[in-house]
């Protein structure tokens, strides 16, 4: 039996970690001499009316940098620049955390706030990966800089944690996670080589940070995406849906949205049918949300940031069945919360496709409340979130209406409320069509949907990953989240997941084309050395010492199947049930989830299990297993099962 039943949504919580003050602002540049810097100061660089100035509008033949004689390793750097040129490759920078090198010697290697030749605002490696680390947004650029005049430039380094700042407004984030990349190094000036082109600066300062006391918001947020600030995208022309090339869609809602994440059908069908568009999809839905709160763990970030790192252009929206459960009475707070939940949004793209709530049906359950006299409600609420849209320009769905018009005679929830897994592929294929999309209900969309829900799992684990509080809440200091033996820390597992779910949507886009594709071949579990040197059963009992007048036996080992407990219940006929973890204490990158429960029986009498069975697999990290109602109640993460 695979555990799959969703009955209640759990919560993990924690504390803020504190920061220490930084020291005060102090200037790098005395506006007179070159104290404190060095480099080529007879020709290349100068001083005039308090302003350093490098190269030469007649041309320049190399790369010349300023350097600093002191390094840095955390701190908030400030400065203007103005770049003029006529010829070539008119460009500059700032270099930071950098270092000169041998050969040749006039280069020098590390990060560089990038100036000029369309890359102002981005962060490039000079000399070290020789590529773009972060790229801005050229339409953000384009609004916030002065071309040929002063602009005020930030560099913020603390960590692994790099921003850049240009006027006023972040243009680039970074979160460094390669080993062996330099965190401390000369701050230095660059004027490029093969232009004609002078670049000035001003009002050097740096403040030195503290290192952080805990992760910073871009280090917890880069674990699932590496987007970038830039301008929000407009709303839909007209109300009309479309899709562009390479999209990102974010999905937000509730338990029926959550459910479609892990079957995949509303994904799969836009994803075959604008295939040549190669859209990406994240579900950010959670069971319990509603337009008023959202729970989330300790540091779990803003959405306004969620979104930008996951790179989101488009969001897809259902609320309002709940909520309607309030009755008509709380519409007005409704429409206020849900227009406060879409501007939290609107930073990044104001492009929403907003559904409507679905009517209830009528429980099978002959103890529970008739929904379906609820569904006035539920249409009041849909006319508000018809309303929202229109005044958004947003694209509506009217899911009551369409599903009207397409009866089936079958029902689409399994309470009501949660949609069944044909309820969904329904929903679905009403949803995509509203979209312009002629659903494919055929078994040609099975490898994609599969891949999907494959994709979707490691999605899940890599925006909500389990034991949350080890890795950025209130239990970071504890050795349970930390590296050991050959096993990688909880960060450097979480962070292993983004390159995988990269690889799938790649997968994704090749199956719903048409085209040959790879399989992802995901890491298996595998023993350990130090679990291949384990004590045998007979030699642990060996090592116990037993008061006088009792007596100790084994009644199940690994030789029965029992793998890491982690929990263990016995039932009414003597029978143990035990959840394994194996790869506690550490869920690994991309693995599948492995937990499962064991059942132990002794048929003999003897005390020692002679009969044992897999009850249950595939869970994720088993917290309570307790026998009852025929079956087993077990606490999986964020699941209560049965």
């Amino acid at each position: 039996m695979t555990a799959k039943n969703w009955l209640l949504p759990l919560l993990l919580l924690g504390s803020i970690p504190s920061i220490a003050a930084s020291a005060a602002p102090v200037p790098l540049f005395d506006g007179k001499s070159f104290e404190g810097w060095e480099g080529e100061t007879n020709k290349v660089w100068r001083i005039r009316d308090g302003i350093l100035l490098g190269g030469s509008l007649q041309g320049n033949p190399r790369n010349e940098f300023l350097a600093t004689r002191k390094s840095f390793r955390n701190f908030h750097l400030r400065f203007d620049y103005k770049l003029t040129g006529t010829e070539g490759f008119v460009n500059g920078g700032m270099q930071f955390r950098s270092r000169r090198i041998a050969n040749p010697p006039n280069e020098m290697s590390g990060y560089q706030a990038d100036i000029g030749a369309g890359y102002s605002g981005c962060l490039y490696d000079e000399s070290r990966r020789n590529r773009m680390l972060a790229t801005a947004d050229t339409n953000l650029i384009a609004r916030l800089e002065k071309a040929g005049d002063w602009n005020r430039c930030e560099v913020i380094a603390r960590g692994a944690d790099i921003q850049l700042r240009l006027n006023g407004e972040r243009t680039a984030t970074w979160v460094e996670r390669e080993q062996g990349i330099e965190a401390e190094g000369l701050i230095a000036l660059q004027i490029h080589g093969n232009c004609k082109a002078e670049i000035a600066f001003r009002d050097i300062t740096i403040e030195e940070l503290p290192a952080s006391a805990g992760r910073t918001e871009a280090e917890i947020l880069r674990r699932f995406g590496e987007g970038q600030p830039g301008l929000p995208l407009a709303p839909f022309p007209d109300g009309q849906f479309q899709l562009g090339p390479n999209e990102t869609v974010v999905l937000i809602g509730q338990e029926n949205l959550v459910r479609d994440q892990k079957a995949g059908e509303l994904e799969a069908q836009l994803a075959s049918a604008f295939a040549e568009k190669a859209p990406r999809f994240r579900s950010m839905a959670w069971e319990a949300d509603t337009v008023y709160e959202q729970w989330r763990e300790l540091n779990f970030g803003p959405w306004a940031g969620q979104i930008e790192a996951a790179g989101a252009t488009l969001i897809v929206a259902q609320f309002g069945q709940m909520e309607a459960l309030d009755g008509v009475k709380r519409l007005a707070e409704f429409t206020t919360a849900y227009h406060r939940l879409l501007d939290q949004f609107a930073p990044r793209t104001r492009r929403l496709v907003l559904i409507a709530p679905m009517p209830f049906e009528k429980p099978l359950a002959s103890h529970a409340p008739d929904l379906t006299q609820r569904n006035g409600d539920v249409a009041a609420y849909a006319n508000a979130v018809r309303e929202i849209a229109r005044q958004r320009g947003a694209v509506f769905v009217d899911l009551p209406a369409d599903l009207a018009r397409a009866p089936s005679g079958r029902r689409l929830t399994d309470d009501g409320i949660h949609l069944t897994a044909d309820g969904l592929r329904r929903v679905a294929a009403v949803v995509a069509r509203s979209l312009g999309a002629e659903p494919n209900l055929s078994a040609t969309l099975d490898p994609v949907r599969a891949a999907i829900v494959e994709k979707n799992r490691l999605w899940f684990d890599c925006w909500r990953p389990a034991n949350w509080s080890f890795v950025y809440g209130d239990r970071m200091d504890q050795k349970f989240g930390q590296a050991g033996a050959r096993e990688p820390s909880l960060r450097e597992a979480f962070e292993r997941q983004l390159p995988w779910v990269e690889k799938a949507d790649a997968l994704i886009h090749a199956l719903s084309r048409g085209a040959p594709a790879v399989p992802l071949l995901l890491p298996r579990l595998a023993p350990s050395p130090e679990e291949a040197k384990a004590l045998s059963p007979e030699e642990q009992l060996a090592t116990f010492t037993t008061a006088e007048g009792y007596q100790i036996n084994l009644f199940a080992s690994e030789r029965d199947g029992v793998v890491k407990p982690t929990q263990f219940s016995w039932d009414e006929k003597g029978r143990l049930y035990v959840a394994c973890s194996p790869t506690y204490p550490q869920s690994l990158a991309s693995v599948p989830p492995a937990d499962y429960i064991l059942v132990l029986e002794d048929t003999d009498g003897d005390g020692r299990a002679d009969k044992s069975w897999k009850f249950a697999e595939g869970l994720t990290m088993v917290q309570g297993v307790e026998p009852g109602a025929g079956g087993v109640y077990v606490c999986d993460f964020d699941q209560l099962l049965h």
